[in-house]
């Protein structure tokens, strides 16, 4: 009866000892490369005003004059329509066709792809607001996507990115995150872009020798979408490696774990031999 008292005492044991806290799985996503990168925002026209003409009652030339207006319109903006557009001009295709109908499609496409664009690129706010859009589909939500939404949600992805840099930061990346939380998108920007690596390496400088030892090993980072940061389809997003805040390793109770962990071994290890003796 003694073993088996004994591995009631083991389970017991084993189902009071705490969990170990899981290891961090990745650094703090930080220095943003896409955010250095980041351009002027750019704006897509709304070319209804153009493709929503009476074709039937437009001359031939009228049709052409209007053609050319939304090749215009659309260049370094809509890839499918400036295209389309060109061959239309060209010949390649009706251009009545292209006016009437064809260029509302091409033109709902190319905000789709531009919309599809952002959200690969953005945080967790600019995909819910990319996702959500694509669901919409028309024409207003897409557009007010590409010229509005995109910079609003990524405003809070950047606000969420430098709170948690002032969160697992020191003393000067502490006071350069709020000097950002308290100013404009720009301010947060210049933040992810450079002003965090600048307090970062002042707080390794100030760190002790010992600290600066243990803390020698500068954590990576990378901009995904990411939170990453997002960045708009003018702005070429990049791969960063610029370092990060690390997250924690291991809890606090490492060493209790230890000490729990090495007593439910040596009682295991009793019940074992005593079992063994009472079956002989």
């Amino acid at each position: 009866m003694r073993w088996k008292a004994l591995a009631g005492i083991v389970t017991v044991l084993a189902w009071l000892a705490p969990a170990a806290p899981a290891a961090a799985a990745d650094p703090a996503e930080i220095g943003l490369e896409a955010a250095c990168r980041l351009a002027q925002p750019v704006t897509y026209p709304d070319l209804r005003p153009l493709l929503d003409a009476d074709v039937a009652a437009m001359t031939d030339v009228e049709v052409r004059v209007t053609v050319n207006q939304v090749l215009a319109a659309s260049k370094d903006r809509y890839v499918g329509v400036t295209q389309r557009a060109q061959e239309a001009l060209d010949g390649t295709h009706d251009i009545r066709e292209f006016l009437g109908s064809r260029a509302q499609v091409v033109w709902n496409t190319d905000l789709r792809v531009l919309t599809s664009q952002v959200m690969s690129a953005g945080g967790a706010h600019v995909k819910a607001a990319a996702n959500k859009v694509l669901d919409d589909g028309g024409i207003d939500a897409l557009l007010g996507f590409v010229n509005d939404g995109q910079h609003d949600a990524r405003a809070l992805d950047y606000r969420d990115l430098v709170t948690e840099a002032k969160r697992t930061g020191g003393p000067e990346v502490v006071k350069a995150a709020v000097a950002a939380l308290t100013g404009t998108f720009e301010d947060l920007r210049v933040f992810l872009c450079s002003g965090w690596r600048e307090a970062y390496d002042k707080d390794q400088a100030a760190a002790s020798p010992s600290a600066s030892a243990s803390a020698s090993a500068t954590p990576s980072a990378s901009a995904s979408a990411s939170a990453s940061a997002s960045a708009a389809p003018s702005s070429s997003p990049a791969q960063s490696t610029s370092p990060g805040p690390q997250l924690p390793i291991t809890g606090t109770n490492t060493t209790t774990l230890v000490l729990v962990a090495g007593v439910l071994i040596a009682l295991g290890a009793a019940g074992i031999v005593i079992a063994r003796r009472v079956r002989a």
